[in-house]
């Protein structure tokens, strides 16, 4: 019974140290993010405008053409809908807008119903998008607090969201 108390004990550390360190990584990402360009500014594909509304704020950027983006899409439907009528919160996707068409269709067939803006070469250039998909999570004033971009790890996602809603 020790020795299964030894081992979870040494489960744990190893999980706390990799959130840590992803967490201050993203941190660390975030630290020289302020764009010019606000997402005020996109036209919404569906939705409505973006508006932080004094609220913590996720920005999920993704592509229809994106393999990962669309593994992700059940957590990030599920982060949505979640965050849909929080007092506290606001979730907003933006794809990348390189082809109308194709996103319409993407949309329709994945039966998106969550905020989807659509960019433009110099906000994706601005935020300093590299890859898809790419989250950033916004304090209550605007400014980046966390910048990801691949797989979304649940956990950390929620660990970042939490930190920022009760630290900034």
């Amino acid at each position: 019974m020790q020795e299964i108390f030894k081992k979870t004990g040494s489960v744990l550390v190893w999980i706390l140290l990799f959130l840590g360190i992803t967490i201050s990584l993203s941190i660390f990402k975030a630290s020289d993010l302020e764009p010019g360009l606000s997402l005020e500014t996109l036209t919404p594909y569906q939705g409505k405008r973006f508006d932080s509304e004094n609220k913590v704020s996720i920005v999920y950027f993704w592509a229809t053409w994106c393999g990962v983006c669309s593994t992700n899409l059940p957590l990030v439907k599920w982060y949505a809908d979640s965050l849909s009528n929080s007092p506290r919160f606001r979730f907003v996707s933006v794809e990348e807008g390189e082809n109308p068409e194709e996103l319409k269709r993407y949309v329709q067939e994945r039966n998106l119903d969550f905020d989807v803006l659509v960019a433009d070469v110099p906000l994706l250039r601005e935020w300093k998008v590299g890859g898809y998909p790419s989250f950033f999570v916004l304090d209550r004033k605007g400014k980046i607090r966390f910048a990801d971009s691949g797989m979304m790890n649940p956990i950390s996602f929620f660990f970042r969201i939490w930190i920022t809603a009760f630290f900034f």
